[in-house]
């Protein structure tokens, strides 16, 4: 029997679809000793992140564990969300220049200001 989990991309779809106010966050989030390409809903000071956990968290404990910054992430309203999965046919990432890869050993940032050095 087929049993795939949605990935952390997918499982936004559910979380703007609950609440009109919800934002769509694809960000880069440091985990397990690697920085890795995720994305995750925030309403208000919470954070929805189906592919971790069931319940909401605080956006700043959050933030401060996954080591989370605006520099390492796009941020999209509901509708625009929406828009870009219809228009694109996929769940992102869609800025493929911030999200070059799943995974970064290294800072992605740091990554990225190498490659433009090139």
């Amino acid at each position: 029997m087929y049993n795939r989990q949605p990935s952390a991309w997918e499982y936004c779809l559910e979380g703007a679809s609950e609440n009109i106010e919800t934002e769509v966050v694809h960000g880069w989030i440091f985990k397990d000793g690697v920085w890795t390409a995720h994305a995750w809903c925030e309403f208000a000071d919470r954070v929805i992140d189906l592919a971790l956990s069931t319940h909401s968290t605080d956006k700043s404990d959050y933030y401060t564990k996954y080591m989370v910054s605006s520099d390492r992430c796009r941020r999209y309203s509901r509708i625009e969300f929406f828009e870009l999965v219809g228009n694109e046919k996929h769940f992102g990432p869609y800025d493929t220049d911030l999200f070059f890869a799943e995974t970064s050993e290294q800072d992605p940032l740091e990554v990225i200001e190498a490659q433009k050095g090139e």
